[in-house]
This record gives C-alpha cells, structure tokens and sequence, in this order.
C-alpha cells in the first residue's frame, strides 16, 4: 500500500513514516526490514544489490539512533544520528 497508493520508494520511509515501525517495535523495525524490503521489491523492480543497500541503510540508521540516544548533550546526539546516510539522498 505505502509504495502503490503512497509513493514511498525506500526502506526507510516505510518503516519510519508509513508504519512507524521504528517506534512502535522493541526492535525499531530491523527483523521486518527484509521481508518488507521483498515486497517492496517486487512493486518497485529492485534487484538484490538494492535491497541489500536498503536494508543495510536502515540498520545504520537504527544503529545511528541508538548511539545518538547514549549522546549526553543534544549536539553529539544530533551528530551521531545524522552520521548515518540517507539512502534518499539529497535535493537540489
């Protein structure tokens, strides 16, 4: 549904923004992550090469998370988060 009826086209999108995963679940998301990055495959045409790079971005980002999480001050926190890349890439 996210990527037919929504647009998402990562990984990332749809278990932080569609389904919250990454909030909801004690694990953030990471034991769905390949089943969902399979079907998502299936709708977008990804091969394996791109779904081992989502999957693998995603467990960075929930790695990032949880090290900026043990940040004592909010900029080390923000650095340590934002340490992992967005697989979206950039605008502009």
């Amino acid at each position: 549904f996210a990527v037919d009826h929504e647009g998402a086209l990562h990984l990332d999108d749809v278990l932080t923004r569609r389904t919250r995963l990454s909030i909801e679940s004690p694990d953030r998301g990471v034991s769905a992550a390949r089943v969902v990055a399979a079907i998502m495959a299936d709708a977008l045409g990804w091969d394996e090469a791109t779904v081992a790079r989502e999957i693998d971005s995603y467990d960075k980002r929930v790695e990032a998370e949880r090290e900026s999480q043990q940040a004592v001050d909010d900029r080390t926190a923000d650095a340590r988060r934002l340490g992992a890349e967005d697989v979206r890439g950039t605008l502009g």
